[in-house]
C-alpha cells in the first residue's frame, strides 16, 4: 500500500507519551522554535515529527467528532503542511476533506509544498471559500501556529470573521490571529473550540485574550520532552501545586498559634477596602485580626465583624503601638494620595524595615512608592506588591499597553527596580521573585470587579501570618482567589460578582 505521507516507510522515531509534573512549564515562541531547530538540526526528524503531529491531532479529531465532514485552512508555513497532513490522516478514515490554500500567492516553505503536492496527488477537493459550507462542518485552522501574529489584514480578518460562525472550531497549535508571546489578538482572531498543541506550551496561548481564545488546550510533545532540555519562561500554578501550602490545624491549637495579622486600608470615603482585606484575612484563617483604619469607619467593621479588632487612627502616631503586635501587615487599601494616608504608611514602612515584619501593599500604597518622598526606603525581598497593571504602569513609568504587551518582562521589571516579590495581577496573574516566576491562568472576568484585589490581599496576609514564607504565600493566594471566582461564575455566572462572595468558595479550597 502506498504511504499516504509520500515516503519510503523506515524505523519510527520512538515517541513516548511523557508524564508532566504539576507545574506547567511556559515557554515563549521563540523558545519552542530554536528547540525545534537544534532538534531537527541533530536528528533530521522534521518531516517525522510533522507526521507524528498530524497523526495524534487525527486521533483527537476522530475521537471527538462522529462528523465525517472537515474544512481545513492551511497556510504557506509548517503549520499548514501539519494541517495538509491532518486533512490525509483524516481521508484515510473514509471522512470527507476540504481543503482551503490561504494565502496561496505566498511561497510554502518545503515541508509545507510537500505536503500539498501529496494531498493534490491524492485527488482532495480544494475550495476557494468558506461560503455555503455548512456552520455543522468541523473548521480545522492551520494558518500559522507558533508564527501566529497580529497585523493580519483585511483579507485573513475576513476568513476568520466567517471562521467564527462554524459550531465546532478547532486549532492547530495556536489560533490564528494569537501573538503567541503575548496572547493579545488581532481585530478577527479564530475562536477554537480547542486547540491541538505541539512540543510546549506557548505563553500566548496562557495569558490577556489568547487565553480565551485556545478554548481545551491539549499539548502532544511529539516524545521530544522540551521539559527536560530547556529552562521555562514561566511556570504555570494549579491547586494541585500549592495545596500542600495550606495551613494545617493541630487538634489543641489556640488562637495564638494561627498568626496576628495588621491591616491597615480605609482613608476617608474608602472604608469599604479595609473592611474587606480584614474579613478576608479573618475568614482564611488568621487567628487574630486588627484593622487600623479612619475612625469614621469603625463603626462599620464592627457591625460587618465584631470578631475584628478594629482602631481609628487620625495620624501616625496613633498606629505607633500596634507595630509591634503583628507577624504579617496588609496595608493599602482604600488609601490615596492624601496627608492620613502618606503619613501612615511612611510611618509603616520604617518600622517594618527595622522589625523585619512581612508585609503586603497594595492599592494605594503602590501609588504613593512612586513619590519621591519614599523612594529610599528599602523595602526588603519579602516584602510583597500587588499591583495591577494600571498601577504597575505607574510604577514603572510606561502605559498600560506596555505592561500587557509583555506581562512576564514587565513584572521582572518591577522585581528588579523594588526588589521585592511581585504578583502582577490580571488576566493570567504573574507571581515572580529574584529567582522564579509563576504563571496563574485560573480566574476570569467574574473577579474584574471592585474590592477584589481587597480579598486576595486579606488571603495572602493571612497565609504569612499563619506562617507561610511570602512567597508561598502569594502563590497559595492567587491560585485559591481565581479558584473560588471560577467556582462563583460556575455556580452565578460571570456577572455581578461582590467581592465578599467570593470568601465561602475560597474558604472551601483551604478546608
Amino acid at each position: 500500500m502506498m504511504d499516504p505521507y509520500g515516503l519510503a516507510h523506515t524505523t519510527q522515531t520512538d515517541w513516548q507519551k511523557v508524564v508532566y509534573p504539576l507545574v506547567n512549564n511556559i515557554y515563549t515562541a521563540e523558545q519552542v522554535r530554536a528547540f525545534e531547530e537544534d532538534l531537527f538540526i541533530k536528528e533530521g526528524d522534521d518531516l517525522r515529527a510533522m507526521m507524528e503531529a498530524a497523526k495524534q491531532s487525527v486521533e483527537i479529531l476522530n475521537k471527538d467528532f462522529s462528523t465525517s465532514e472537515f474544512i481545513i485552512l492551511c497556510g504557506p508555513g509548517n503549520n499548514g503542511g501539519d494541517g495538509y497532513f491532518i486533512g490525509i490522516g483524516l481521508g484515510e478514515l473514509k471522512k470527507c476533506v476540504k481543503f482551503i490554500d490561504v494565502l496561496s500567492h505566498v511561497k510554502k516553505s518545503p515541508l509545507c509544498e510537500h505536503a500539498f503536492k501529496v494531498a493534490q496527488d491524492l485527488d482532495f477537493i480544494n475550495a476557494k471559500t468558506l461560503k455555503g459550507i455548512s456552520s455543522k462542518t468541523i473548521i480545522v485552522d492551520a494558518i500559522f501556529g507558533i508564527g501566529g501574529r497580529i497585523d493580519l489584514g483585511s483579507e485573513l480578518e475576513e476568513i476568520l470573521s466567517d471562521c467564527n460562525r462554524f459550531e465546532s472550531k478547532i486549532a492547530i497549535d495556536v489560533p490564528t490571529g494569537i501573538d503567541s508571546n503575548t496572547g493579545e489578538i488581532s481585530q478577527a482572531c479564530f475562536n477554537a473550540d480547542k486547540t491541538i498543541t505541539f512540543i510546549g506550551y506557548k505563553l500566548g496561548q496562557r495569558i490577556n485574550e489568547g487565553k480565551n481564545y485556545c478554548g481545551k488546550l491539549i499539548l502532544k510533545d511529539l516524545g521530544f520532552s522540551m521539559d527536560k532540555n530547556v529552562s521555562p519562561t514561566v511556570k504555570e500554578l494549579s491547586f494541585e501545586d500549592i495545596k500542600s501550602n495550606i495551613p494545617k490545624r493541630k487538634e489543641n491549637s489556640h488562637k495564638g498559634d494561627h498568626g496576628k495579622l495588621l491591616i491597615i486600608a480605609g482613608d476617608e470615603g474608602f472604608g469599604g477596602a479595609g473592611i474587606m482585606s480584614s474579613e478576608s484575612g479573618l475568614k482564611t484563617g488568621a487567628g487574630l485580626v486588627r484593622l487600623l483604619t479612619r475612625k469614621s469607619h469603625v463603626s462599620a467593621s464592627l457591625t460587618r465583624n465584631p470578631e475584628v479588632m478594629v482602631s481609628g487612627a487620625d495620624n501616625a502616631q496613633d498606629i505607633e503601638a500596634n507595630l509591634e503586635w503583628p507577624d504579617a501587615v496588609v496595608a493599602g487599601p482604600g488609601m490615596f494620595e492624601n496627608f492620613w494616608s502618606e503619613q501612615i504608611l511612611y510611618k509603616l514602612l520604617f518600622s517594618v524595615a527595622d522589625k523585619g515584619t512581612p508585609t503586603l501593599l497594595d492599592a494605594g500604597a503602590l501609588r504613593l512608592l512612586c513619590h519621591k518622598a519614599f523612594s529610599k526606603i528599602n523595602l526588603g525581598s519579602e516584602t510583597v506588591l500587588t499591583p495591577h497593571p494600571g498601577e504597575a504602569a505607574e510604577m514603572l513609568k510606561v502605559s498600560v499597553k506596555d505592561i500587557q504587551k509583555n506581562r512576564i518582562e514587565s513584572a521582572k521589571a518591577l522585581q528588579k527596580k523594588y526588589g521585592c516579590i511581585i504578583i502582577l495581577k490580571g488576566n493570567g496573574t504573574i507571581i515572580c521573585n529574584k529567582n522564579d516566576i509563576y504563571l496563574c491562568s485560573s480566574g476570569g472576568p467574574e473577579l474584574a470587579v471592585a474590592g477584589s484585589g481587597d480579598i486576595l490581599s486579606g488571603i495572602i496576609g493571612s497565609l504569612i501570618a499563619q506562617g507561610l514564607t511570602p512567597f508561598d504565600a502569594a502563590k497559595t493566594g492567587v491560585v485559591i482567589h481565581s479558584l473560588a471566582g471560577e467556582d462563583f461564575a460556575n455556580d452565578v455566572g460571570k456577572i455581578g460578582l461582590a467581592a465578599g462572595e467570593l470568601i465561602p468558595y475560597i474558604r472551601k479550597f483551604l478546608n
